[in-house]
């Protein structure tokens, strides 16, 4: 792998991993019809409200959900309305906004590749190894494909967050300069993401995590300037995305409204199998709903990310007038079982980090932050599903609910395999080569099965 010049192996590796990607979100644009997605039905009745006013709890149950991920659809959804009602057309508006907002979420997916590319020559610049690790380890999480294929507000999380880290570290890095422009476009893409849907809000803790660092680590004159940055940042950001949850606060009482009536937290609202079973009998074999995970948080979410447990995307369960395809799922067994090798690398960089980020350098203040948000959006999910239990089903328990934790993980992996390289470049072509067969052998999983299935 590394005869090639390691600047023309990176180039050329990334362009082959986004040309598949980049097949793989097609097909799935045309195969998959986004009101099969989880809550589906809801969410369109959430676009028909908009987009001149928003939804209550009597028009859908995702009334609590932010408005930016469907004020686009809504306005396609509104114009194919008008032309329908004029007879100037006979569309189903229905699957012509469906259709061009997965159009658009997939090109948001492969503009977060090149956002990753940029952020990786940052924390660590002319690192090629690190980088194809990063993209491999990142384009290989079947999770991704199932909720970018969704109209839900979790991808333009993702998308969002790593605007404003990229942004965010180039300041610390002092590649670009604390100014008004720079200013108002951290406070915009934190906005946005706030505006995306409530989990986003879950990674600002983290940036106050940042703030102490910084200020710890660096002269006055920088220290004044970036605090300064820090506050107007989320000034802008408030004004951006306060409006909505003030909204909510006054309608429903609350900022984290939901559509089921919260319990009195407390960590016996769900059974100790929710908190430390392992699913180990079903999870390689059968790791879809029905089995012995029910209700069980880290196996659930494992199967989730990296198969379908749930049915929604690749297990079509009767769904969409579809035959059940329960033949896919020893399969889904394998992949949750190869697997392990990239969950572990994420694991062993995360456990790395710990250790060495004393002795870091550059790279430290960027670890310390998304270990930071993994963190704060791990507990506050955590807290949500102790709020709203559900023992018997656990249908709150989705990977997509954390889907831009999950993106984070990448980093990680991809840290512990340079750490390799730094001991040995044998073994981490070996590692490298070995993730690479996993990314071939879970492709399947990353492609839909709902071809031609409609509510």
């Amino acid at each position: 792998m590394l005869n090639l010049d390691a600047d023309k192996f990176s180039n050329i590796f990334f362009k082959i991993i986004l040309t598949i990607v980049s097949l793989i979100l097609v097909v799935n644009i045309f195969g998959y019809f986004h009101e099969l997605g989880y809550d589906g039905e809801h969410h369109k009745w959430y676009i028909e409200v908009l987009p001149f006013d928003l939804p209550k709890d009597t028009d859908t149950k995702e009334f609590f959900s932010p408005p930016l991920p469907y004020f686009l659809p809504s306005i396609i959804d509104s114009v194919c309305d008008k032309t329908n009602e004029l007879e100037i057309t006979d569309l189903n508006c229905t699957f012509i906004y469906g259709k061009i907002t997965q159009a658009i979420q997939g090109i948001i997916f492969i503009l977060i590749f090149f956002i990753l590319r940029n952020i990786a020559e940052l924390i660590h610049p002319n690192n090629k190894e690190y980088f194809i690790a990063l993209i491999l380890l990142f384009a290989m999480i079947p999770l991704s494909y199932k909720s970018f294929a969704m109209i839900r507000g979790e991808p333009y999380i993702s998308f969002f967050m790593f605007l404003s880290i990229n942004l965010i570290m180039s300041i610390c890095y002092k590649t670009k300069k604390i100014n008004a422009k720079n200013i108002l476009l951290t406070g915009f893409f934190l906005g946005l993401m706030g505006l995306s849907r409530q989990w986003g809000l879950l990674f600002f803790p983290s940036l106050v995590v940042l703030l102490f660092f910084v200020l710890k680590d660096n002269e006055k004159k920088f220290n004044i300037s970036f605090f300064r940055y820090s506050i107007f940042s989320f000034i802008v950001s408030l004004g951006v995305f306060g409006w909505f949850y003030a909204l909510l606060f006054i309608e429903y009482g609350s900022i984290t409204a939901f559509n089921r009536e919260p319990s009195t937290f407390s960590f016996q609202n769900q059974t100790l199998s929710f908190y430390f079973g392992l699913g180990l009998e079903d999870i390689f074999s059968k790791p879809i709903r029905g089995f012995s995970m029910t209700n069980m948080v880290l196996p659930v979410l494992y199967a989730d990310t990296w198969g379908d447990y749930w049915g929604y995307f690749t297990v079509t369960m009767g769904r969409g007038g579809l035959n059940t395809n329960y033949e896919i799922v020893p399969y889904l067994g394998r992949v949750n079982l190869f697997s392990l090798i990239p969950t572990v690398c994420f694991i062993a960089g995360i456990f790395l980090f710990i250790k060495n980020q004393k002795f870091m350098k550059r790279e430290r203040l960027f670890y310390i932050l998304i270990f930071s948000a993994i963190n704060f959006i791990w507990f506050g999910y955590l807290w949500f599903l102790i709020k709203y239990p559900i023992p018997q089903k656990g249908d709150t328990i989705k990977g997509t609910y954390i889907l831009n934790l999950i993106h984070l993980l990448p980093f990680f992996g991809a840290y512990f395999l340079d750490r390799i390289k730094e001991f040995s470049k044998k073994f981490f072509n070996f590692l490298f080569a070995l993730l690479l067969i996993i990314f071939i052998h879970n492709i399947p999983a990353m492609i839909t099965r709902f071809f031609g299935g409609y509510i």
